[in-house]
Protein backbone atom coordinates (compact mmCIF):
# COMPACT_ATOMS: atom_id res chain seq x y z
CA UNK A 1 0.00 0.00 0.00
CA UNK A 2 1.58 3.41 -0.91
CA UNK A 3 0.74 4.33 2.84
CA UNK A 4 2.86 5.73 5.59
CA UNK A 5 1.56 5.69 9.22
CA UNK A 6 2.50 7.70 11.83
CA UNK A 7 1.84 7.26 15.58
CA UNK A 8 1.71 9.93 18.04
CA UNK A 9 2.64 8.79 21.40
CA UNK A 10 4.61 11.98 23.04
CA UNK A 11 1.37 12.80 25.43
CA UNK A 12 2.52 13.34 29.26
CA UNK A 13 -0.88 11.72 30.20
CA UNK A 14 -1.69 14.12 33.00
CA UNK A 15 -4.89 12.94 33.86
CA UNK A 16 -3.73 9.28 34.03
CA UNK A 17 -1.49 10.24 36.97
CA UNK A 18 0.09 8.27 39.00
CA UNK A 19 -0.25 5.26 36.29
CA UNK A 20 2.16 7.93 34.53
CA UNK A 21 4.69 9.03 36.55
CA UNK A 22 7.27 6.44 35.91
CA UNK A 23 5.86 5.47 31.76
CA UNK A 24 4.42 7.06 29.35
CA UNK A 25 0.69 6.80 28.74
CA UNK A 26 1.15 4.16 25.70
CA UNK A 27 3.45 2.36 27.47
CA UNK A 28 0.62 1.64 30.39
CA UNK A 29 0.12 -2.37 30.68
CA UNK A 30 -2.89 -3.48 28.97
CA UNK A 31 -3.39 -7.12 30.26
CA UNK A 32 -0.30 -8.88 29.22
CA UNK A 33 0.25 -6.09 26.41
CA UNK A 34 0.79 -2.62 26.68
CA UNK A 35 -1.69 0.39 25.10
CA UNK A 36 0.07 1.32 22.03
CA UNK A 37 0.54 -2.26 20.71
CA UNK A 38 -3.18 -1.76 19.72
CA UNK A 39 -1.86 0.98 17.06
CA UNK A 40 0.93 -0.66 16.49
CA UNK A 41 -1.31 -3.94 15.81
CA UNK A 42 -3.50 -1.88 13.42
CA UNK A 43 -0.33 -0.19 11.66
CA UNK A 44 1.74 -3.17 10.74
CA UNK A 45 -2.03 -5.00 9.35
CA UNK A 46 -2.19 -2.22 7.26
CA UNK A 47 1.51 -2.62 5.38
CA UNK A 48 3.15 0.97 5.16
CA UNK A 49 5.94 1.53 3.60
CA UNK A 50 6.76 3.22 6.37
CA UNK A 51 5.94 3.27 10.34
CA UNK A 52 6.96 6.33 12.49
CA UNK A 53 6.23 6.57 16.52
CA UNK A 54 6.73 10.56 17.36
CA UNK A 55 8.23 10.33 21.36
CA UNK A 56 8.56 12.91 23.72
CA UNK A 57 7.29 12.13 27.18
CA UNK A 58 9.49 9.58 28.90
CA UNK A 59 10.44 8.31 25.65
CA UNK A 60 12.59 5.62 26.76
CA UNK A 61 9.88 3.65 28.26
CA UNK A 62 8.27 3.44 24.41
CA UNK A 63 10.91 2.88 22.79
CA UNK A 64 12.40 -0.12 25.59
CA UNK A 65 9.33 -1.30 25.02
CA UNK A 66 9.09 -1.30 20.78
CA UNK A 67 13.02 -2.25 20.64
CA UNK A 68 12.93 -5.30 22.85
CA UNK A 69 9.76 -7.03 21.82
CA UNK A 70 9.57 -5.68 17.59
CA UNK A 71 11.64 -7.27 15.21
CA UNK A 72 13.21 -4.15 13.47
CA UNK A 73 15.75 -5.65 11.14
CA UNK A 74 16.55 -6.42 7.50
CA UNK A 75 13.88 -9.34 8.26
CA UNK A 76 11.09 -7.61 9.18
CA UNK A 77 8.10 -7.11 7.45
CA UNK A 78 8.02 -3.63 8.05
CA UNK A 79 10.20 -0.42 8.49
CA UNK A 80 9.58 0.86 11.67
CA UNK A 81 11.36 4.09 13.44
CA UNK A 82 10.86 6.05 16.66
CA UNK A 83 11.67 9.82 16.56
CA UNK A 84 12.48 11.32 19.80
CA UNK A 85 12.94 15.45 20.05
CA UNK A 86 16.26 16.09 18.91
CA UNK A 87 19.21 19.04 18.89
CA UNK A 88 18.68 21.57 15.77
CA UNK A 89 22.25 22.70 14.26
CA UNK A 90 22.13 25.73 16.74
CA UNK A 91 22.22 23.36 19.64
CA UNK A 92 18.13 23.76 20.58
CA UNK A 93 16.19 21.17 21.57
CA UNK A 94 12.81 20.81 19.46
CA UNK A 95 10.33 19.65 22.02
CA UNK A 96 6.87 19.46 20.40
CA UNK A 97 4.32 21.43 21.41
CA UNK A 98 1.13 19.58 20.08
CA UNK A 99 0.19 17.29 17.39
CA UNK A 100 1.15 18.85 14.01
CA UNK A 101 4.07 20.51 15.33
CA UNK A 102 5.68 16.85 16.44
CA UNK A 103 5.16 16.35 12.80
CA UNK A 104 6.02 19.54 11.28
CA UNK A 105 9.40 18.93 13.34
CA UNK A 106 9.72 15.52 11.55
CA UNK A 107 8.53 16.67 8.07
CA UNK A 108 11.90 15.64 6.86
CA UNK A 109 10.81 12.02 7.02
CA UNK A 110 7.59 12.77 5.47
CA UNK A 111 9.48 13.91 2.59
CA UNK A 112 12.26 11.31 2.61
CA UNK A 113 9.53 8.42 2.78
CA UNK A 114 7.11 10.04 0.35
CA UNK A 115 4.07 8.05 -0.44
CA UNK A 116 0.79 9.13 -1.48
CA UNK A 117 -1.00 8.66 1.92
CA UNK A 118 0.00 9.41 5.39
CA UNK A 119 -2.15 8.22 7.78
CA UNK A 120 -1.55 9.51 11.69
CA UNK A 121 -2.86 7.79 14.71
CA UNK A 122 -2.84 7.96 18.30
CA UNK A 123 -0.91 5.34 20.80
CA UNK A 124 -3.17 5.40 23.35
CA UNK A 125 -6.51 4.31 21.85
CA UNK A 126 -8.71 1.18 22.23
CA UNK A 127 -10.61 0.33 18.90
CA UNK A 128 -10.54 -2.58 16.44
CA UNK A 129 -10.81 -1.07 12.88
CA UNK A 130 -10.63 -1.60 9.18
CA UNK A 131 -8.07 1.00 7.78
CA UNK A 132 -8.42 -0.64 4.42
CA UNK A 133 -12.01 0.83 4.60
CA UNK A 134 -10.82 3.94 5.79
CA UNK A 135 -8.16 4.20 2.50
CA UNK A 136 -11.33 3.36 0.30
CA UNK A 137 -13.21 6.37 1.41
CA UNK A 138 -10.38 8.53 0.95
CA UNK A 139 -9.96 7.19 -2.71
CA UNK A 140 -13.41 7.58 -3.23
CA UNK A 141 -13.68 10.70 -2.22
CA UNK A 142 -10.16 11.65 -3.61
CA UNK A 143 -10.07 13.74 -0.23
CA UNK A 144 -6.93 15.77 0.61
CA UNK A 145 -7.97 14.41 4.37
CA UNK A 146 -9.95 11.86 5.81
CA UNK A 147 -10.79 11.91 9.49
CA UNK A 148 -12.49 9.26 11.40
CA UNK A 149 -15.32 10.19 13.32
CA UNK A 150 -17.70 7.96 16.31
CA UNK A 151 -20.97 8.71 17.34
CA UNK A 152 -21.38 9.88 20.81
CA UNK A 153 -25.15 10.66 22.64
CA UNK A 154 -25.55 14.14 23.34
CA UNK A 155 -23.79 14.00 27.15
CA UNK A 156 -20.26 12.85 26.03
CA UNK A 157 -20.71 15.23 22.77
CA UNK A 158 -19.57 19.18 25.37
CA UNK A 159 -16.11 17.24 25.96
CA UNK A 160 -15.12 16.06 22.56
CA UNK A 161 -14.24 17.81 19.13
CA UNK A 162 -18.03 17.61 16.90
CA UNK A 163 -17.76 16.68 13.16
CA UNK A 164 -20.61 17.28 11.12
CA UNK A 165 -20.93 15.08 8.01
CA UNK A 166 -23.38 15.29 5.39
CA UNK A 167 -25.08 12.03 3.45
CA UNK A 168 -22.07 12.28 0.80
CA UNK A 169 -19.55 11.85 3.95
CA UNK A 170 -18.25 14.93 3.31
CA UNK A 171 -17.19 17.07 6.81
CA UNK A 172 -19.14 20.67 6.58
CA UNK A 173 -18.92 22.15 10.44
CA UNK A 174 -16.30 21.39 12.98
CA UNK A 175 -16.54 22.66 17.07
CA UNK A 176 -13.97 21.60 19.18
CA UNK A 177 -15.92 21.24 22.43
CA UNK A 178 -19.32 22.60 21.97
CA UNK A 179 -20.93 24.07 25.16
CA UNK A 180 -23.64 26.09 23.63
CA UNK A 181 -26.93 23.95 23.52
CA UNK A 182 -28.15 25.95 20.10
CA UNK A 183 -24.32 25.18 18.58
CA UNK A 184 -24.44 21.33 19.94
CA UNK A 185 -28.44 21.49 18.22
CA UNK A 186 -26.58 22.35 14.69
CA UNK A 187 -24.04 19.61 14.86
CA UNK A 188 -26.19 16.47 14.20
CA UNK A 189 -25.34 13.88 11.64
CA UNK A 190 -27.36 11.09 12.47
CA UNK A 191 -29.98 9.84 14.19
CA UNK A 192 -31.02 7.56 16.95
CA UNK A 193 -29.00 7.50 20.90
CA UNK A 194 -25.73 8.60 19.64
CA UNK A 195 -26.40 12.02 16.84
CA UNK A 196 -23.11 13.76 17.06
CA UNK A 197 -19.75 12.31 15.63
CA UNK A 198 -16.85 13.06 17.71
CA UNK A 199 -13.41 12.91 15.85
CA UNK A 200 -11.59 10.45 17.05
CA UNK A 201 -8.32 11.91 16.17
CA UNK A 202 -7.31 9.80 13.39
CA UNK A 203 -6.33 11.03 9.69
CA UNK A 204 -5.52 9.97 6.53
CA UNK A 205 -4.08 12.77 4.62
CA UNK A 206 -3.00 12.85 1.07
CA UNK A 207 1.16 13.14 2.04
CA UNK A 208 1.55 16.48 -0.44
CA UNK A 209 -1.40 18.44 1.28
CA UNK A 210 -0.29 17.06 4.36
CA UNK A 211 3.40 18.64 3.81
CA UNK A 212 1.48 22.13 2.59
CA UNK A 213 -0.64 22.33 5.32
CA UNK A 214 2.42 22.09 7.71
CA UNK A 215 4.84 24.50 6.05
CA UNK A 216 1.79 26.92 5.63
CA UNK A 217 0.39 27.31 8.47
CA UNK A 218 1.59 28.13 12.63
CA UNK A 219 -0.69 26.20 14.46
CA UNK A 220 0.67 23.46 16.71
CA UNK A 221 -2.82 21.05 17.05
CA UNK A 222 -4.57 19.45 14.36
CA UNK A 223 -7.55 19.13 16.02
CA UNK A 224 -7.78 22.92 17.18
CA UNK A 225 -5.61 25.05 14.87
CA UNK A 226 -5.32 23.34 11.25
CA UNK A 227 -8.09 21.09 10.29
CA UNK A 228 -10.72 23.79 10.59
CA UNK A 229 -9.50 25.66 8.38
CA UNK A 230 -9.40 22.35 5.85
CA UNK A 231 -12.77 22.30 6.54
CA UNK A 232 -14.12 25.39 5.75
CA UNK A 233 -12.24 24.60 1.96
CA UNK A 234 -14.70 21.42 1.58
CA UNK A 235 -12.34 18.71 0.52
CA UNK A 236 -12.64 16.65 3.85
CA UNK A 237 -14.35 13.31 4.48
CA UNK A 238 -15.87 11.47 7.46
CA UNK A 239 -15.10 8.02 8.10
CA UNK A 240 -17.80 6.59 10.58
CA UNK A 241 -16.69 3.88 12.60
CA UNK A 242 -19.37 3.01 15.04
CA UNK A 243 -17.60 0.23 16.96
CA UNK A 244 -15.78 -0.06 19.98
CA UNK A 245 -13.27 3.32 20.63
CA UNK A 246 -12.00 4.08 24.09
CA UNK A 247 -9.43 7.19 24.37
CA UNK A 248 -7.42 6.54 27.72
CA UNK A 249 -7.54 9.67 29.21
CA UNK A 250 -8.36 9.11 32.70
CA UNK A 251 -7.99 6.56 35.31
CA UNK A 252 -11.49 5.67 35.51
CA UNK A 253 -11.66 4.72 31.34
CA UNK A 254 -8.57 2.75 31.89
CA UNK A 255 -9.81 1.20 34.95
CA UNK A 256 -13.42 0.62 33.35
CA UNK A 257 -11.92 -0.94 30.44
CA UNK A 258 -9.59 -3.52 31.88
CA UNK A 259 -12.42 -4.61 34.12
CA UNK A 260 -14.49 -4.64 30.44
CA UNK A 261 -11.77 -6.85 28.82
CA UNK A 262 -11.47 -8.97 31.73
CA UNK A 263 -15.14 -9.86 32.41
CA UNK A 264 -15.62 -10.70 28.32
CA UNK A 265 -17.66 -7.74 27.83
CA UNK A 266 -15.78 -5.27 25.58
CA UNK A 267 -15.73 -4.19 22.35
CA UNK A 268 -12.05 -5.20 22.04
CA UNK A 269 -11.77 -8.43 20.90
CA UNK A 270 -8.26 -10.03 20.60
CA UNK A 271 -9.32 -12.56 19.02
CA UNK A 272 -11.42 -11.33 16.35
CA UNK A 273 -11.15 -12.93 12.97
CA UNK A 274 -11.85 -10.52 11.04
CA UNK A 275 -9.20 -7.79 12.48
CA UNK A 276 -7.31 -9.64 15.92
CA UNK A 277 -5.03 -7.90 17.86
CA UNK A 278 -1.57 -9.00 16.95
CA UNK A 279 1.53 -8.80 19.05
CA UNK A 280 4.54 -10.02 19.50
CA UNK A 281 5.16 -13.15 22.17
CA UNK A 282 6.50 -12.63 25.40
CA UNK A 283 7.81 -16.12 26.35
CA UNK A 284 6.47 -16.22 29.57
CA UNK A 285 5.57 -19.29 31.32
CA UNK A 286 1.83 -20.24 31.89
CA UNK A 287 -0.33 -18.94 34.84
CA UNK A 288 -0.69 -21.64 37.24
CA UNK A 289 -2.95 -21.67 39.98
CA UNK A 290 -4.01 -23.84 42.85
CA UNK A 291 -7.40 -24.47 43.96
CA UNK A 292 -9.17 -21.73 44.24
CA UNK A 293 -11.77 -19.78 42.58
CA UNK A 294 -11.85 -17.33 39.40
CA UNK A 295 -14.98 -16.18 38.11
CA UNK A 296 -15.43 -13.29 35.29
CA UNK A 297 -11.66 -12.62 35.33
CA UNK A 298 -8.66 -12.37 33.22
CA UNK A 299 -5.45 -14.50 34.27
CA UNK A 300 -2.41 -13.31 32.53
CA UNK A 301 0.92 -15.57 32.48
CA UNK A 302 3.21 -15.78 34.09
CA UNK A 303 1.11 -15.60 36.98
CA UNK A 304 0.86 -17.33 40.41
CA UNK A 305 -2.33 -18.18 42.59
CA UNK A 306 -2.53 -19.80 46.23
CA UNK A 307 -5.59 -22.00 47.22
CA UNK A 308 -8.38 -20.82 48.80
CA UNK A 309 -7.93 -17.36 46.73
CA UNK A 310 -11.19 -15.80 45.52
CA UNK A 311 -10.94 -13.67 41.92
CA UNK A 312 -13.99 -12.32 41.18
CA UNK A 313 -13.97 -9.42 38.10
CA UNK A 314 -10.96 -8.28 38.08
CA UNK A 315 -7.76 -8.58 35.70
CA UNK A 316 -4.43 -10.24 36.62
CA UNK A 317 -1.69 -8.58 34.92
CA UNK A 318 1.36 -11.06 33.98
CA UNK A 319 3.89 -11.97 36.64
CA UNK A 320 1.96 -11.76 39.21
CA UNK A 321 2.44 -13.61 42.82
CA UNK A 322 -1.07 -13.57 44.38
CA UNK A 323 -0.97 -15.77 47.89
CA UNK A 324 -3.78 -17.76 49.75
CA UNK A 325 -6.57 -16.70 51.11
CA UNK A 326 -6.81 -13.64 49.39
CA UNK A 327 -10.34 -11.91 47.69
CA UNK A 328 -9.61 -9.71 44.83
CA UNK A 329 -12.65 -8.03 43.36
CA UNK A 330 -13.72 -5.41 40.63
CA UNK A 331 -10.05 -4.78 40.51
CA UNK A 332 -7.17 -4.57 38.40
CA UNK A 333 -3.61 -5.55 38.85
CA UNK A 334 -1.11 -4.21 36.16
CA UNK A 335 1.47 -6.68 36.71
CA UNK A 336 4.87 -6.71 35.28
CA UNK A 337 5.85 -3.44 33.54
CA UNK A 338 9.77 -3.19 33.69
CA UNK A 339 10.51 0.07 33.17
CA UNK A 340 14.44 1.44 32.66
CA UNK A 341 15.61 1.18 36.34
CA UNK A 342 13.22 -1.59 37.03
CA UNK A 343 14.67 -5.06 38.30
CA UNK A 344 13.65 -8.05 36.25
CA UNK A 345 12.31 -10.29 38.82
CA UNK A 346 10.33 -13.06 38.09
CA UNK A 347 7.51 -11.50 40.24
CA UNK A 348 7.63 -7.85 40.82
CA UNK A 349 3.44 -7.53 41.95
CA UNK A 350 3.64 -9.86 44.77
CA UNK A 351 -0.01 -9.64 47.44
CA UNK A 352 0.54 -12.05 50.13
CA UNK A 353 -1.79 -14.12 51.95
CA UNK A 354 -4.91 -12.90 53.49
CA UNK A 355 -5.01 -9.71 51.38
CA UNK A 356 -8.85 -8.66 50.49
CA UNK A 357 -9.12 -6.07 47.37
CA UNK A 358 -12.27 -4.29 46.21
CA UNK A 359 -12.22 -1.90 43.55
CA UNK A 360 -8.50 -1.33 43.52
CA UNK A 361 -5.93 -0.61 40.82
CA UNK A 362 -2.64 -2.21 41.87
CA UNK A 363 0.25 -0.67 40.06
CA UNK A 364 3.48 -2.29 38.74
CA UNK A 365 6.51 -3.44 41.17
CA UNK A 366 3.74 -3.46 44.10
CA UNK A 367 3.73 -5.49 47.22
CA UNK A 368 0.84 -5.81 49.61
CA UNK A 369 1.92 -8.01 52.70
CA UNK A 370 0.21 -10.44 54.93
CA UNK A 371 -3.17 -9.26 55.96
CA UNK A 372 -3.57 -5.84 53.76
CA UNK A 373 -7.11 -4.67 53.16
CA UNK A 374 -8.35 -2.06 50.21
CA UNK A 375 -11.38 -1.79 50.10
CA UNK A 376 -12.47 2.08 50.99
CA UNK A 377 -14.55 1.40 54.03
CA UNK A 378 -15.67 5.00 54.68
CA UNK A 379 -16.52 5.78 51.12
CA UNK A 380 -13.68 8.44 51.06
CA UNK A 381 -13.77 10.85 48.06
CA UNK A 382 -9.98 11.66 47.81
CA UNK A 383 -7.46 10.59 50.45
CA UNK A 384 -3.61 10.03 49.91
CA UNK A 385 -1.01 8.30 52.21
CA UNK A 386 3.01 7.15 51.10
CA UNK A 387 1.20 4.11 49.77
CA UNK A 388 -2.22 4.80 47.69
CA UNK A 389 -4.18 7.27 46.55
CA UNK A 390 -8.08 7.75 45.66
CA UNK A 391 -8.34 8.40 42.00
CA UNK A 392 -11.62 8.91 40.43
CA UNK A 393 -13.38 6.66 43.59
CA UNK A 394 -10.95 3.73 42.48
CA UNK A 395 -8.11 2.88 45.11
CA UNK A 396 -4.59 3.07 43.28
CA UNK A 397 -1.60 1.86 44.38
CA UNK A 398 1.86 3.81 44.11
CA UNK A 399 4.41 1.82 42.16
CA UNK A 400 7.05 0.45 44.05
CA UNK A 401 5.17 0.97 47.13
CA UNK A 402 5.62 -1.94 49.77
CA UNK A 403 2.03 -2.00 51.45
CA UNK A 404 2.89 -2.98 55.16
CA UNK A 405 1.44 -6.05 57.14
CA UNK A 406 -2.10 -5.72 58.29
CA UNK A 407 -2.86 -2.19 56.75
CA UNK A 408 -6.29 -1.38 56.40
CA UNK A 409 -8.05 1.32 54.03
Amino acid sequence: MDLSLIILAGGKGERLKPLTNHVAKPAVSFADMRIIDISLSHAIKSNPKKILVITQYLADTIENYIYGHYPIDAESKYDLEILSPQQDPDGKFLFYNGTADAIRKNIFHLKQNKTKYTMILSGDQLFNMDLFKVMDLAQKLESDLCICCHPVNRQDAPRLGILKVNKDHIITEFCEKPQNPKILDSLYSLEGERPFLASMGLYLFKTDALIKLLENSEGDDFGKDLIPELIKKGNVGGYIYEHYWEDIGTVRSYFDACILLATGKSGLKFDDPHHPIIVPPHFTAPAQFSSNSIQESMVCQGTRIGKNTLIKESLCGPKTLIGKNCEIEHSVIVGHQPCNHSKFETFTTKIHDNCVLKNVLIDAETILEEGVHLTNQKNLKKFEDPYIVVVDEIIVTKRFARIPKNYVF
